[in-house]
């Protein structure tokens, strides 16, 4: 009897450091990221090298709560990770929020929309940028 609730434990230990491993691999490797979107986004791959770009789960109020204060955070940009939502919810939030405010871009990234060369993200993600310096890099074409 004890040598089942022994196989038992271990067969549980066992299936949980899988999972643990699969978890790992799924995992984002955000520098291997912003490095891939250089061809479309050159200034990404050093602000996340200098550690100006924030991660973070998505939360409508916090996002709202940041873009009121924009200008006295100290990133280059916020990016939400937005797991769950489509490609349409993503679009139709993004659109919203460029609509009805003027001090933030939001852009925004889904692993099944291919449009732009590949360089959608792993995750569904909604980024938050300064719209006034982003239209200043636009502009100048900044290469890092």
């Amino acid at each position: 009897m004890r040598s089942k609730k022994v196989w038992a434990k271990r067969r549980r230990r066992m299936v949980k450091r899988k999972k643990v491993e699969r978890k790992k691999e799924v995992e984002v490797n955000w520098l291997q990221y912003f490095h891939s979107i250089q061809k479309v986004c050159p200034w990404s791959y050093k602000s996340y090298c200098e550690g100006r770009i924030k991660i973070i789960p998505f939360d409508e109020k916090i996002l709202k709560l940041l873009e009121q204060s924009w200008n006295t955070e100290s990133w280059d940009a916020i990016v939400y990770t937005a797991s769950g939502k489509t490609v349409d919810e993503l679009d139709l939030f993004v659109e919203d929020r460029n609509n009805k405010q003027s001090i933030c871009e939001y852009l925004w990234s889904h692993p099944t929309h291919t449009k732009g060369g590949n360089n959608q993200s792993p995750y569904p993600i909604i980024i938050q940028q300064d719209r006034r310096f982003l239209n200043e890099l636009r502009k100048k074409k900044w290469k890092y």
